[in-house]
């Protein structure tokens, strides 16, 4: 049989048992050009049978992507706290907060588990350990992929507990980060400016900061022995440890020693660049390429780190909705082709994680998202996980171009 023949088959089986999306502007992932006008077949299991090229001018807008990997997400806290009298269950959260990653293009979340004790910011350490118990119940109903990003603050003498526990009950630590806010480790360029942000974040005057620095220094005192106990209990657990806001090459090789493999918020050009010759996939957030700004004055650009060849990962960080319409906005800026941006939110981190690619090619189950791009907004129509459409939103008129057969 020819491969014409053999593609003829396929897409003849997929009309009557499977799904069939036409007119999209396919972009496959893996570095591999967009296809405008594309239609793309699945069988009854929602794996690809066929990708065939189309007509660009029926191109309707939508775009067929990979699935993003978002390795940061740091938003729970805030989302639970929808006024300053009320704080809502972590359940009743996430549950909403995985429509919103489906609806913005999101396969696999890693939600910030913070071991740490920060009340400015609504944070306590028992809170980490409870979303890992979350977790275990929610996830296998949930549209996204779930996964726990265990943020582990050294200078508080209560993370470690929290670590070891998250280890003992969960199953989806995906990744651990060595966290150190301390006003010498800050991601900002002055004291100063580390007080002022502070206060104003967590609605606190300038002493209340004050008293909470100093209360991180003191508890900063065995901050390198948590530093390598942290390491360790990664290694013995099989899990990808990532660095935090280094700000230079000295920072990024003391990383690299405890065994870190991914540089997460470098500030600076020289770091991010000395990360990667160090085999380190570095990431930076989605929110600062669609903003043009970090919201640290001073610190790398998205656009730059990207034109310079030093940001291998975007995250969402705190906005969902950035991650898929981040690529967007620096292709239109000229830094880089659609084809190696998509890749930054869905095929690099995969590899980063250890996680199957969500590439699209025939002969794999489709992970990925289907939506239009509107300003600085991934509008999100469908989402599958391997071959599942696990969330799809209809709007406006019926449309015949994507089919899936009904049956009786």
């Amino acid at each position: 049989m020819t491969a014409t023949a053999m593609t003829a088959t396929a897409t003849t089986a997929t009309a009557t048992t499977g799904t069939t999306v036409h007119d999209v502007t396919l972009v496959p992932g893996g570095g591999r050009d967009p296809i405008a006008g594309a239609t793309v077949d699945l069988d009854a299991d929602g794996t690809v049978v066929a990708i065939r090229d189309g007509d660009p001018a029926r191109s309707d807008g939508r775009f067929l992507v990979p699935a993003a990997v978002d390795l940061h997400l740091d938003n729970l806290a805030e989302r639970r706290r929808p006024r300053a009298t009320v704080r809502l269950d972590q359940a009743a959260v996430i549950a909403v907060l995985d429509a919103e990653c489906a609806a913005a293009g999101i396969g696999t979340v890693c939600i910030a588990a913070r071991c740490e004790d920060a009340p400015g910011k609504g944070v306590v350490v028992e809170d980490a350990v409870e979303l890992a118990r979350v977790l275990e119940d929610l996830a296998p109903h949930l549209a996204c992929d779930w996964r726990i990003h265990a943020r582990v603050e050294v200078t508080d003498d209560r993370a470690l507990g929290a670590l070891a526990s998250i280890l003992e009950i969960s199953s989806r630590v995906a990744i651990i980060s060595v966290m150190e806010h301390s006003a010498e480790r800050s991601r900002f360029a002055s004291r100063e400016e580390h007080r002022a942000f502070y206060a104003a974040d967590w609605g606190v005057s300038l002493d209340e900061v004050d008293r909470i620095l100093e209360a991180k220094a003191a508890g900063g005192t065995d901050r390198e022995s948590r530093r390598a106990e942290v390491a360790r209990l990664s290694r013995a657990a099989g899990i990808v440890l990532a660095s935090h806001d280094d700000r230079s090459p000295s920072d990024v090789d003391a990383a690299h020693a405890l065994g870190a493999t991914v540089a997460e918020f470098p500030l600076t050009i020289d770091a991010a660049l000395h990360a990667r010759r160090r085999g380190m996939a570095t990431v930076l957030g989605a929110p600062n390429a669609i903003r043009g700004r970090s919201t640290s004055p001073g610190n790398v650009l998205v656009a730059d780190a990207v034109a310079a060849g030093a940001c291998d990962v975007l995250c969402c960080d705190y906005l969902p909705f950035a991650l898929q319409a981040a690529p967007h906005a620096l292709a239109r800026a000229g830094v880089v082709g659609l084809g190696d941006a998509v890749d930054l939110v869905s095929t690099a981190p995969a590899a980063a994680l250890g996680l199957p690619s969500p590439a699209i090619e025939v002969g794999r189950p489709l992970t990925a998202a289907l939506g239009t791009v509107s300003g600085t907004t991934f509008i999100g129509t469908g989402l599958w996980r391997a071959g599942r459409r696990t969330f799809r939103r209809d709007s406006g008129a019926p449309t015949a171009r994507e089919r899936t057969p009904m049956t009786t």
